[in-house]
């Protein structure tokens, strides 16, 4: 029974750190907004939940915060002969 009293206070604490760096971004998106863009732009100053809003959108466009990765798959260079590294090919100058 304990395990399920650390794992669930272990997710509320991961939630709550989860929403204040959300709001954290939100804040400073509004304040980077709000300082720049009317000045140079002309455009309306935003709400902090409008900041929140455009990070959703930036995140659904752009393809951020994947939690889960597949590992990435190389595939080895073919490997090179010595041979083929010192021999010329025929009908060069190298080779008469």
């Amino acid at each position: 029974m304990d395990d399920y009293v650390a794992v669930a206070v272990g997710g509320l604490i991961g939630l709550a750190i989860g929403a204040i760096l959300l709001f954290l971004l939100g804040f400073v998106l509004r304040y980077l907004w709000n300082t720049t863009l009317p000045e140079v732009l002309g455009v309306k100053p935003i709400t902090t939940w409008q900041a929140i809003k455009i990070l959703f959108i930036a995140a659904i466009l752009f393809g951020g915060h994947r939690v889960v990765t597949a590992p990435p798959t190389t595939t080895p260079a073919p490997s090179r002969s010595a041979s083929a590294a010192v021999d010329p090919a025929p009908g060069s100058a190298a080779a008469v």
